[in-house]
């Protein structure tokens, strides 16, 4: 790859590098942070959801006199305990603290402590319905396929129905005397009057019976409202969407990876960074249009991506792209507007000084069609730079050498099969020792293969095997997987 590499630089200089599979930088709160945002997270805290509402509808019908009451209970509130410890922990590793408040107060309410005393404020446990529905309308919008558009709005809106329904059936058998008092009853009427609005099957007589169901009149009207215009909307087109959340939730975003511009190469960049070998990876994708039609939506993870309309060559849209807490910004030759190849050269060199300049610390990739371009970059300290059209000619050049070579290629360039390329920084205890025994540790050990070694801004290839490596090295290795090398 043409590269002025900085991480020789960087460990002298204290210039912060790329976080490598090797590296300690990896927090526990990242960890934390990575595996709350897991889509397998998401299927666990909708399942508890439901278990709890499930438990909740038969507490509350039980008599105050059976015996199964309190293992319904305590199982109950052992579900809200794990909210609370999960909550608890989104807390400690969200960047804003009053964002997640604004974000989260719903589920907070439904896990106050003064709400376990008093039976009937434990009806705030329904409230977590709201959030299985939030989850469910943004796994099904990422993942949503022809004709099914609408689901992950069909889901919100049930989800919200169904917690209504509940309130409403709870609270009616609990201060209704006569024939809704009957948990039964009760639900049909709630169900009855929100489809129909009107009382069908009973009539409140109580104040606070008559209150529940101007509720579920009011309620009635609007999820009809919203699932007419849901399923109309549905079945005209398909729903015209946005990845990504809102730039609000920009703000919250850090340790992420910045994508500006697109072309043919954009999706099986995209599927790289969200490749099975590495869930981490935020990424925010920067284009002038609109969302690109190319897009690989169906490895995308919802919480993790992010579309940002915008001329990528300006601060205040690298601002809002939060490019200063990045940490790496990919420069792709855009194509999606008619330009010469010099015009976008000129682009990617001017934003690269750009976000050099906003962010000294990024580990910055540039994609150019020079090689002329390339040396400008170079000589601006962008860390990779790289020229597609020669690396093009050179793969087909050595193909013709080597025959086989680009099915070896289609293998280790990749990370979504087989084994690939990885890069690990060397630590403290392996400091000392020659590069045939880390030869030998790799594979014996890690089943991995040393393809290089760099040290400062030297860079050696196949570095011979009495070269002792030093602390903070980096190791270009081969394997299945990035070997973890401890201490």
């Amino acid at each position: 790859m043409r590269a002025r590499g900085r991480h020789g630089e960087g460990m002298g200089a204290g210039v912060t590098t790329p976080r490598l599979p090797g590296d300690q930088a990896a927090t526990l709160r990242e960890r934390v942070r990575d595996g709350l945002a897991r889509p397998t997270t998401d299927a666990l805290v909708v399942l508890a959801v439901l278990v709890s509402v499930v438990l909740l509808a038969v507490e509350l019908t039980l008599p105050l006199d059976d015996p199964r009451l309190p293992g319904v209970a305590l199982a109950g509130e052992l579900l809200t305990g794990l909210f609370a410890v999960e909550l608890l922990l989104r807390f400690w590793v969200a960047p804003r603290k009053l964002r997640f408040f604004a974000t989260w107060w719903i589920d907070i309410l439904a896990v106050l402590p003064f709400a376990r005393p008093a039976r009937l404020f434990r009806l705030l446990r329904v409230l977590r319905l709201v959030r299985a529905g939030v989850l469910l309308d943004r796994r099904l919008r990422w993942h949503a396929v022809r004709g099914r558009d609408g689901a992950h709005q069909l889901a919100l809106i049930g989800s919200l129905a169904t917690a209504l329904v509940l309130v409403a059936t709870f609270l009616l058998s609990s201060v209704e005397p006569g024939a809704l008092h009957a948990t039964d009853r009760a639900l049909w009427f709630a169900v009855y009057m929100l489809l129909s609005g009107e009382p069908i099957g009973g009539e409140p007589t109580t104040v606070g019976g008559r209150f529940v169901t101007l509720g579920l009149m009011f309620g009635g009207l609007s999820f009809f409202g919203v699932f007419v215009g849901t399923v109309s909307a549905w079945m005209t087109a398909r729903l015209s969407t946005e990845l990504g959340m809102t730039e609000h939730d920009l703000e919250d975003v850090y340790d992420h990876v910045v994508v500006c511009g697109w072309n043919r190469s954009g999706p099986t960049l995209v599927r790289e960074l969200f490749s099975h070998r590495d869930p981490s990876s935020t990424v925010v994708l920067v284009t002038e249009g609109e969302r690109p039609s190319d897009l690989p939506v169906d490895v995308l993870d919802p919480q993790r991506f992010f579309h940002l309309q915008g001329d990528w060559t300006r601060t205040d849209v690298l601002r809002r792209a939060q490019i200063a807490a990045a940490r790496q910004a990919i420069l792709l030759t855009d194509h999606t507007i008619h330009r010469s190849d010099q015009d976008r050269d000129a682009r990617t060199v001017l934003a690269a000084l750009t976000i050099e300049k906003m962010a000294p610390r990024i580990y910055t990739i540039a994609e150019v069609t020079s090689e002329d371009t390339a040396t400008h970059l170079e000589h601006a300290h962008i860390e990779e730079v790289v020229v597609g059209d020669w690396y093009a000619g050179m793969i087909l050049g050595t193909a013709a050498r080597n025959p086989g070579i680009s099915r070896v290629l289609d293998e280790v360039l990749s990370h979504s099969h087989g084994n690939s390329f990885h890069t690990v920084r060397v630590p403290a205890g392996w400091a000392g020792r020659p590069v045939h025994a880390v030869r030998e540790e790799l594979q014996s050990a890690h089943e991995a293969t040393l393809i290089s070694l760099h040290s400062g801004t030297e860079k050696v290839v196949n570095p011979p095997g009495d070269r002792v490596i030093r602390t903070g090295d980096l190791l270009v290795v081969l394997g299945a997987a990035a070997p973890h090398l401890g201490r």
